[in-house]
């Protein structure tokens, strides 16, 4: 069998998107707005990204679901706009191809007029998308072509479709510490704990960014098994919104918290400083079962 050609088509809002498709009929949907994956179907299986129905599709605006690329700031931990600029640019299709296990698809991302505004740095960052069979592989690489050095965070945002959220528990943090920034008095304050309990279970909000994660993450429903391989990353975020902030999210369908969850790869705890000529690189992995 042959990998079906990766496809320009027509998106929500009518934003270009790329469909890479695998010989065995895993699939995988990127927006060049943001670079971002929108959906991934592992073959044989069923939708394992939530997509909020309520989401913009408007190039001034993110999309909420999916992988959305934070970067070159996670958060409100800097002067650029939350969650910095590169989910609200349009990216380009550098490369695409595959071999008889997987498709594959490369975008890019560079600095421009509108990124010196807010951000005076020369870069380029790449997102390498992988698909084939139960698993999805998201390479993010980040480099210094400019003459001076520059710090930044980042994160692959990762949002899982879940049967229920109540049911759902994720493993592989147990003993971590972490910085719980949903139960603080202001935005700066980073209250730390320590992941006493085997599995992160949810009930309200929950926000958390675990520091030094070095085993796979299992994210474990009653009917399934998702697990997220991270290298390059030293940091993992935990995040649900809980009823009351969802209520207040309006790209966010009604009760879209009760079917969703944030498992992000991220560098947030020690930013990255890159020296001229050099380079960065983080991945995760998706495994469905």
């Amino acid at each position: 069998m042959k990998i079906s050609d990766p496809k320009m088509i027509t998106g929500a809002g009518g934003m270009p998107k790329v469909r890479l498709v695998s010989a065995d009929g895993a699939q995988v949907e990127v927006y060049l707005h943001g670079g971002h994956v929108t959906s991934w179907i592992p073959a044989g299986g069923n939708e394992r990204l939530f997509l909020s129905q309520d989401s913009e599709f408007d190039p001034g605006a993110a999309i909420r679901g999916g992988v959305p690329v934070i970067f070159p700031q996670f958060g409100s931990l800097g002067i650029l706009p939350k969650h910095g600029f590169a989910r609200l640019l349009p990216w380009e299709l550098s490369s695409m191809g595959g071999d008889q296990q997987r498709a594959t698809a490369e975008f890019y991302l560079g600095d421009d007029e509108s990124t010196r505004l807010y951000w005076p740095y020369s870069f380029r960052v790449k997102l390498k998308v992988s698909v084939g069979g139960t698993r999805l592989g998201l390479d993010f690489i980040v480099m210094n072509t400019g003459n001076q050095s520059f710090p930044f965070t980042a994160a692959l945002h990762t949002y899982r479709r879940l049967e229920n959220l109540t049911d759902t528990l994720i493993y592989g943090l147990h003993g971590l510490h972490y910085h719980d920034t949903a139960n603080r008095a202001a935005p700066a304050d980073w209250v730390e704990r320590v992941q006493t309990e085997a599995q992160v279970r949810f009930s309200g909000e929950v926000d958390r960014i675990y520091h030094q994660v070095s085993e796979p993450l299992r994210l474990v429903e009653p009917d399934r098994i998702t697990t997220i391989a991270i290298t390059g990353f030293p940091d993992a975020v935990i995040w649900n919104p809980g009823p009351e902030k969802a209520a207040r999210l309006d790209d966010l369908e009604t009760g879209g918290y009760r079917v969703m969850v944030c498992v992000e790869a991220a560098v947030v705890g020690t930013p990255v400083a890159l020296k001229p000529g050099e380079s960065w690189q983080g991945a995760q992995y998706l495994s469905a079962g």
